[in-house]
């Protein structure tokens, strides 16, 4: 037992005199990783420039890709105005058919059928015939029918002219 109480004793003054110990020792310098040679620094320049030198690669490439898109949107975009233009152009023909067919017509004939169209197209065939003509197949039509063309042909426009 009385090795027991002895290693009791001294145990606790080694605990306490163990830091000082060491404080007092010199402290190691932290180790430092050895500085990178120059074959190192060029290898990993070299690594970079590879690097950099495939990214621009998959950039160019994936402009290339993005130019030849457009184009090819752009082709498709002039082909649908083309298609488009030419079927603005079949439209104003035949309405130019239909004006030169309701120019012939009597008044009255005129304003019978005009009145069975629908307004949108009333409306445009009555703004290209001769204004004559137009007043004449207005003046045989209902009068509410005639209002609506007429606010129709004017775009919409209820209090004509302004009060």
């Amino acid at each position: 037992m009385k090795a027991h109480r002895a290693a009791a004793v001294i145990l606790p003054a080694l605990l306490y005199l163990a830091p000082a110990a060491f404080a007092s020792s010199p402290a190691a310098p932290p180790r430092e990783a050895p500085a990178p040679s120059r074959a190192d620094k060029a290898s990993d320049l070299a690594e970079r420039e590879r690097a950099i030198k495939a990214e621009e690669e998959r950039l160019l490439a994936l402009r290339k890709e993005v130019d030849e898109k457009i184009a090819k949107y752009e082709k498709l975009l002039g082909q649908a105005e083309t298609k488009e233009k030419k079927r603005q152009d079949e439209e104003e023909a035949k309405i130019d058919r239909l004006v030169k067919l309701f120019e012939g017509m009597a008044p009255e004939a005129a304003a019978s059928r005009l009145a069975a169209l629908d307004d949108g197209m009333a409306a445009a065939i009555l703004a290209r015939m001769k204004g004559r003509k137009a007043s004449q197949a207005l003046s045989a039509m209902d009068p509410k029918r005639t209002a609506v063309l007429l606010r129709k042909m004017s775009g919409g426009v209820k209090n004509f002219p302004p009060e």
